[in-house]
């Protein structure tokens, strides 16, 4: 996930575009982007997919449990 902040609409919509290409550019599969304005918003735990964080991880090389608090 990225947060991008910002005022300006343009820059932020700019920096948007730069992160999907990038994503794409090491073919890291999304399938969902945003802008939000205004007022706040939270991601939900029933919008979060542990299972396949995990399996991206692994696929890359990183061991997910390594993350974890102790």
């Amino acid at each position: 996930m990225a947060v991008a902040h910002g005022t300006d609409r343009d820059l932020v919509r700019a920096h948007k575009a730069a992160i999907d290409e990038h994503l794409r550019e090491i073919s890291m599969p999304f399938s969902y982007t945003n802008v939000f304005w205004g007022g706040r918003s939270e991601i939900k735990p029933s919008e979060i997919a542990p299972a396949a964080y995990a399996e991206w991880c692994r696929s890359t090389g990183l061991d997910p449990d390594s993350m974890r608090d102790e």
